[in-house]
């Protein structure tokens, strides 16, 4: 009887099927891990601009004569806290303590990859004496349906 000869060269079919399904397993996996790092990014993001707003407001309300500190805020974002109609972004905004100068105080939408997100920006002067005051600000906005905040407190001196 002959013997027959065999091909082993190559990949059978069960073998190219069973790596392509590996591979798509893998790049599965992948896909989820890539989704989640974007979205926890994109919360960075925002926390980080929370605390730039707060930080820039903070500064905006320092540099002003301690006689124009007033509670008062920046809120466009109707769901989340600290929300208040009055406390708009234009001239209407009479709490600001400058009529006209609300270009001072940090724009409340920003923009963020691409989209603009609210930030409810918010803040209470407590005068602590006649020539102290104490500013708390808070600075809130939604992701994901959730209510996030961003909370300071700074102190203003009157100066002589």
């Amino acid at each position: 009887m002959g013997a027959t000869a065999r091909n082993n060269k190559g990949f059978s079919l069960i073998e190219l099927i069973v790596a392509l399904v590996i591979i798509a397993v893998a790049m599965l996996a992948l896909s989820s891990v890539m989704i989640n790092a974007i979205t926890v990014n994109l919360g960075n993001d925002l926390r980080n601009t929370a605390m730039r707003l707060t930080q820039q407001t903070a500064e905006t309300l320092l540099a002003l004569p301690i006689e124009s500190v007033n509670s008062c805020g920046l809120t466009p974002e109707k769901n989340a806290s600290n929300y208040k109609a009055a406390y708009t972004y234009d001239n209407a905004n009479t709490c600001l303590g400058i009529p006209g100068e609300y270009k001072i105080y940090p724009n409340p939408v920003q923009s963020i990859k691409g989209f603009q997100q609210p930030f409810n920006i918010a803040w209470s002067v407590t005068a602590l004496s006649s020539d102290l005051r104490q500013i708390t600000i808070s600075v809130s906005y939604r992701h994901r349906d959730e209510n996030h905040v961003h909370n300071a407190v700074v102190y203003k001196h009157k100066t002589l």
